[in-house]
């Protein structure tokens, strides 16, 4: 598919573009994005139980899940995306991950160990103020914050990203 070489392409323009990114503290922010690829239900639950969190401490949280084999059928307790949702052109088709990257977060968590193609283009192209994510070999472009996280466990991983954030304190 045509559109799979444009996304790389439209994520490189966007990168070299350098917009301003200022996070504030987390004690003010109040939205919060979420960018993972579903792995697997456990994972999925996990992310579920994250959210409920954030939201209990008053933040506002969308989500967007990557799902590489999702079928029109799929039904999903939040808004997800395949490659399939990708026009020719390189450009989105599905209006949920048109809205999720032109929303303005305060902070967008990429939940993922690698980050396939269709991620980076969100990261990339977003409006988030902070972008966080995991520590990894030529990703640090698409973060203004990475953690370093080794263990496999991904609730390890969601208590992690949950203690960096709460302690930023930029007032």
């Amino acid at each position: 598919m045509i559109g799979k070489y444009f996304v790389n392409l439209l994520t490189k323009f966007a990168l070299k573009k350098k917009p301003r990114r200022d996070s504030g503290s987390y004690s003010t922010a109040r939205k919060i994005g979420i960018l993972y690829s579903y792995s697997t239900e456990k994972n999925h639950n996990l992310t579920y139980e994250f959210v409920e969190e954030l939201e209990k401490e008053g933040k506002v949280v969308k989500i967007l899940a990557f799902i590489p084999k999702a079928k029109k059928t799929d039904v999903y307790k939040y808004p997800y995306f395949s490659e399939k949702d990708l026009k020719a052109s390189g450009k989105w088709d599905k209006k949920e991950v048109v809205e999720f990257k032109n929303e303005e977060f305060d902070y967008l968590l990429s939940l993922d160990k690698e980050l396939n193609k269709y991620s980076k283009n969100i990261l990339a192209t977003c409006r988030a103020k902070c972008r966080v994510g995991q520590a990894n070999e030529g990703v640090n472009e698409y973060f203004e914050m990475m953690i370093n996280h080794d263990d496999e466990d991904f609730g390890s991983l969601l208590r992690q990203v949950h203690h960096y954030i709460k302690n930023i304190r930029n007032e």
